[in-house]
């Protein structure tokens, strides 16, 4: 079993350096990187040459295929040879933090920057735009700083197709919200959202994961991960998440020294100036107990968006 890692790395590992789009494979056997894709965005698809990129929350297609977008684009990644056989994107593709397949076919995106969850087909045509924020101009979106168009009146960070809607997990709203109006209150400020052997699961960036039933929407599972890992020291952001059995997978990212970051500083509180690094933790939900943690990054971190499971 592979576990995939969609995240941003500075390569030469200094704080001002643009973050690289990088997916990593880790051999859970053994606990280490075995292949890593690194992808550069088109200079045209972005703000500029020093803008950051990152591979965000990716989903698996088929059983050898992950959606895999990057902050502009979605590319179609062959997890048997970690190869990129088909790149899409769009004008209106801007900050986008997760890709999902869309029934019927093509690809859903959520767009935190433009509070906007899109529906393409593979070859980037618009199907459908539910604007979750309000219309904004017709522009090439992508040319924007990935912060331009803050503050957020959503942020949608994650999109589940279930139950004959789309949900999504809203970083403004904190709660899951689908299209026809339900909602699921998560009590905090969620990223991921998947469904897993009958359960939606959550991070919320506080490092609490819910296992809510996919069917009553009552949480049957709550890991606190400040009190499981038994430190005063800054847990770091919570997302990414995947599920198999009894071992629950959780990214943790090492918080760093911008503003958005230090909202965080204080929701996970710890002792000043002791973060912990960017990292997978694996926890056995029998037993309630993080029985390893696999690092990832480097001094200076590394920020994972999603977490995904292949044989």
């Amino acid at each position: 079993m592979r576990l995939m890692v969609s995240m941003g790395l500075r390569p030469d590992g200094r704080p001002r350096t643009p973050l690289a789009a990088h997916l990593v494979e880790l051999d859970l056997s053994t606990g280490r990187a075995r292949r890593t894709l690194r992808h550069v965005t088109p200079l045209h698809w972005r703000s500029g040459p020093d803008a950051d990129q990152e591979m965000t929350c990716a989903a698996p297609l088929d059983a050898d295929t992950l959606l895999q977008p990057t902050l502009t684009e979605v590319l179609w990644v062959d997890t048997r040879h970690l190869s990129v056989v088909h790149v899409m994107s769009h004008p209106e593709l801007h900050s986008v933090h997760s890709a999902v397949p869309r029934p019927g076919g093509g690809v859903t995106v959520t767009c935190a920057g433009t509070d906007s969850v899109l529906e393409l087909s593979e070859s980037g045509e618009l199907l459908a735009a539910h604007r979750l924020g309000g219309d904004r101009p017709m522009v090439d979106h992508r040319r924007a700083h990935h912060d331009a168009y803050k503050p957020h009146a959503v942020h949608p960070n994650h999109a589940i197709h279930h139950a004959g809607s789309v949900w999504i997990t809203g970083f403004e709203s904190r709660a899951c919200t689908a299209l026809n109006g339900q909602t699921i209150e998560l009590g905090g400020i969620p990223h991921d959202g998947r469904l897993r052997e009958g359960r939606l699961w959550f991070t919320r960036v506080d490092g609490h994961v819910l296992g809510v039933n996919a069917h009553s929407y009552e949480v049957e599972v709550h890991i606190d991960l400040r009190a499981m890992s038994g430190t005063e020291r800054m847990l770091g952001w919570c997302r990414g998440v995947d599920v198999l059995g009894d071992r629950l997978y959780v990214g943790m990212t090492m918080l760093r020294r911008t503003a958005h970051r230090e909202v965080a500083r204080m929701l996970l509180r710890g002792e000043a100036g002791r973060k912990l690094p960017t990292r997978v933790l694996e926890i056995d939900l029998v037993e309630r107990r993080i029985v390893r943690e696999i690092p990832l990054g480097n001094q200076a971190g590394g920020t994972i968006y999603g977490l995904n499971l292949v044989r």
